[in-house]
């Protein structure tokens, strides 16, 4: 492949820091791999070092490298190979917690959650408990900031996880950055053997970068600072996990010798699709001004689209997918897909699902379904009735579930409180709450789970508690209809169970040209037809109550932007005008869309 001039520009480049500005299909691998054959002719290439951000990426740019050993690998990766260094220099060992057959850090958090609260830990929370302490760690904060996490005694778990790592001599991923930093801020004979092993540094994505990397890139490349940091502030969609563009936006400032490249000439998109994705991140404040084109003369168009329905959507991208070529189906969050795998699972089509999570259908909004759906059958269990008594408007306290622990074992709860002492209201709460689960066991599952949203308080309670249930909240309403739809046709959980598990076969499928794709997960691919699903007010953009609104509008456009310039052709914007008969309005991102058509 021939480089545009750009791209020579970068790849020509040999000493000193540069920032390569990347925008969507420019080229960007292809520019780092001749860099490296260009270093080749000035320096031996092992001591070119390229920093990924996906193990995927660096496997890829190695099988693509045609020349003599450099190296590729993960930011993970790095931070490991630095403490073994030190490790090995001292004569000492640690373990990596994450894959030790003999412990595994899950079933430790669970352990000590357990200790401390005297209850088993939802999925839910486990992965909401990790999540927390890397955010912490990539971001350099300190435990003050788990005092604000979902899940109960957080700090308290952390710093028990911390001793047991400690005295056991284990580490985790989240660890390796922390450690790797420390070593080579205070053992001054490691680092300068770092530097001199890794004379030039790329680093490729770095708009997903932290801060914690962001510190240990440049302490290593320090002092000649012959780095080439390639990135897209326009892409940068993971500021959930810590990554920070402050980084990039003021790399002029951290380098005043530091030269920019803006390699803008898109690769993939016809020409409509790149000029109206420019114009639509153009709105942004915070950012690289880049004047993007493309030299493709194949058609690209842009189609805005709003259904009566889910299912109505759905049909028309059925219609409109053509098995030739590579289609993707993109949604904001998890939760969005719902819909579209039940129709496709329904319809005995196959897809390829691509999520972040793949075990996003654990939510606690489904367990307590189940748990109301099994207490409903057997009014004895006191367990079951102590996890869902104050989701289900029963109005009963703390203090009258206590009293519990004189009831019988085989008795009806009801009967049990009806003959105590508790206040008029309560018993009136009661009767309606018992002759309303009484009314459901008869019902369907679907209904069964409608009855219980609509009738029993517990979408009033889930409206109440928001923050606990994240991004299943946003739209509730959403969540409830994808979920009632999934569970269509099946009789209880175990058939739910099962229908998860067929799930499974079609997670990261390669049968099928239709993927069906978090934006998230779509980043850095590219499909000749992307349909863009569920474009409505509330769903996208998605930000919750007291978050910095014009920060996460920011990024919302930009999760929008990345999932725009996935299409090479065709681009489909699609929403929907009712669920759960109340009426949406399309997403602002749709307007805007269309005000520049």
């Amino acid at each position: 492949m021939n480089l545009t001039n750009q791209q020579n520009l970068a790849a020509n480049h040999m000493d000193g820091p540069i920032l390569v500005l990347a925008g969507p299909g420019a080229g960007k691998t292809t520019m780092l791999l001749h860099r490296i054959s260009n270093l080749s002719k000035i320096i031996d290439p092992v001591h070119i070092l390229t920093i990924t951000f996906s193990k995927n990426q660096a496997i890829d740019m190695e099988e693509r490298y045609d020349g003599k050993e450099t190296n590729f690998m993960t930011i993970h990766a790095f931070c490991y190979l630095i403490i073994r260094n030190y490790l090995k220099k001292n004569n000492r060992s640690l373990r990596l917690l994450e894959t030790d057959d003999l412990y595994s850090k899950y079933d430790l958090i669970r352990n000590i959650y357990y200790r401390l609260n005297n209850k088993k830990i939802t999925n839910e929370d486990l992965k909401e408990f990790f999540k927390d302490i890397s955010y912490m760690k990539n971001a350099m904060l300190n435990e003050n900031y788990l005092k604000n996490s979902k899940v109960k005694e957080c700090v308290k778990i952390y710093r028990a996880y911390e001793n047991f790592k400690i005295k056991n001599f284990y580490i985790d991923f989240d660890d390796m950055q922390v450690i790797a930093l420390k070593l080579i801020e205070n053992d001054k004979s490691l680092l300068n053997s770092i530097r001199n092993k890794y004379r030039y540094i790329q680093v490729d994505e770095g708009q997903d970068t932290s801060l914690i990397q962001f510190k240990i890139i440049e302490k290593i490349a320090a002092p000649n600072n012959n780095l080439m940091i390639v990135a897209d502030d326009d892409q940068s969609i993971y500021s959930f996990r810590a990554s920070d563009i402050s980084y990039l936006l003021n790399f002029k400032n951290i380098y005043p010798e530091s030269k920019t490249i803006i390699l803008n000439e898109n690769h993939r998109s016809g020409k409509n699709i790149v000029d109206i994705s420019s114009r639509f991140i153009d709105k942004n404040n915070f950012r690289y001004k880049k004047d993007l084109y493309t030299n493709n003369t194949f058609d690209s168009n842009i189609t805005i689209k709003s259904f009566k329905n889910v299912y109505d959507q759905y049909k028309f991208i059925i219609k409109n997918i053509t098995l030739d070529d590579k289609c993707a189906i993109l949604f904001r969050n998890n939760i969005q897909a719902l819909n579209m795998i039940s129709f496709f699972m329904d319809d005995g089509i196959d897809f390829n699902l691509k999520i972040s999570d793949p075990y996003f259908l654990e939510s606690k909004i489904i367990e307590d379904f189940f748990d109301i759906i099994e207490f409903s059958n057997d009014f004895s269990k006191t367990e079951i009735f102590k996890e869902v008594y104050y989701k289900i408007g029963t109005f009963l306290s703390k203090d009258d579930i206590v009293k519990l622990e004189f009831k019988p074992i085989n008795q009806n709860i009801f009967d049990f409180y009806y003959s105590s002492e508790i206040d008029d209201y309560k018993i009136d709460a009661l009767i309606k709450t018992e002759k309303e689960l009484k009314h459901i066991r008869n019902l369907i599952l679907s209904k069964k789970i409608s009855f219980i949203y609509k009738y029993l308080g517990y979408k009033s309670y889930i409206s109440n508690f928001s923050k606990r249930y994240k991004e299943e909240v946003v739209n509730k309403d959403l969540f409830v209809e994808s979920f009632i739809n999934f569970t269509k046709d099946l009789n209880d959980k175990k058939e739910f169970e099962d229908k998860v598990n067929k799930l499974n076969r079609y997670i990261n499928s390669n049968k099928s040209n239709i993927i069906l794709s978090s934006i998230h997960k779509s980043k850095g691919l590219e499909y000749d037809k992307v349909f863009l699903i569920n474009l409505n007010e509330n769903e996208f953009p998605m930000i919750g109550d007291g978050d910095d609104y014009n920060k996460n509008l920011e990024e919302e456009r930009r999760v929008m932007y990345v999932a725009m310039t996935r299409a090479k052709k065709e681009l489909f914007l699609l929403s929907i005008k009712k669920r759960s008969g109340i009426n949406l309005n399309p997403s602002i991102f749709v307007n805007e869309v269309k005000s520049l058509k």
